[in-house]
């Protein structure tokens, strides 16, 4: 026992010296970040970054949120998104079709040190995007260049591989469908309505109308 926390402060230090570490949590989940990191970030009003997070080329719009854990690089994420726990995207990609899927063979980036190749061989990131109004739940893992559309739902713990369609509910591992929060005639209407753009003393309207959807898409 003495032998662990030696290890975890040490690795706490190295931490606050080299940049943002991760650190055994002393649980079968692994690792987890020690302190936060965002790098060419821009962040909305009424934003909150719940430390610690490591965010990368992340553009986060008004009034949204990410919960504690998130590890996020290269990614668009658009106006009132609720974001659970422990988000991962935007990690980069590799190649199954080639010789090998290690990096030092088609890619510049010298991940382990080294690169075999002077021009890159292979597209590694592609930019995820997260629209309005989404709910992202807890240990979701997105995949680069995935869009999930306005409205939509993306259950705990899901792998993101593909697009999520606006106002689709998503689960699994992959993510599927598995239903629309409306009908196609309300979704049509939302998605024209975007409300997520509307002046802020127009916001209440949202609380006014928040059970009758008709009703607020009426008025």
């Amino acid at each position: 026992m003495a032998s662990i926390k030696i290890k975890y402060y040490i690795q706490r230090l190295l931490g606050r010296v080299l940049g943002t570490p991760m650190i055994p949590t002393g649980k079968s989940t692994g690792y987890a970040l020690v302190r936060s990191e965002r790098v060419r970030c821009t962040v909305g009003v009424n934003t909150r970054l719940m430390d610690p997070y490591v965010l990368h080329d992340v553009v986060v719009g008004d009034y949204s949120y990410l919960s504690r854990g998130a590890l996020v690089a290269n990614t668009t994420i658009g106006k009132f998104c609720s974001i659970g726990p422990n988000l991962c995207c935007g990690q980069g990609l590799h190649p199954t079709s080639g010789v090998s899927t290690h990096p030092m063979f088609f890619s510049t980036s010298k991940q382990n040190g080294i690169s075999l190749t002077d021009k890159p061989l292979f597209e590694e990131t592609k930019r995820t995007h997260i629209g309005n109004d989404v709910y992202i739940g807890a240990n979701v893992f997105i995949l680069d260049g995935v869009t999930i559309g306005d409205g939509a739902v993306v259950g705990a713990g899901a792998v993101v591989t593909k697009d999520v369609p606006p106002y689709a509910v998503a689960v699994g591992v992959p993510a599927r469908v598995v239903k629309y929060r409306f009908d196609a005639d309300t979704v049509k209407a939302m998605l024209e309505r975007q409300w997520w753009n509307d002046e802020p003393d127009r916001l209440p309207r949202v609380t006014e109308y928040f059970w009758d959807v008709e009703g607020f898409l009426k008025n």
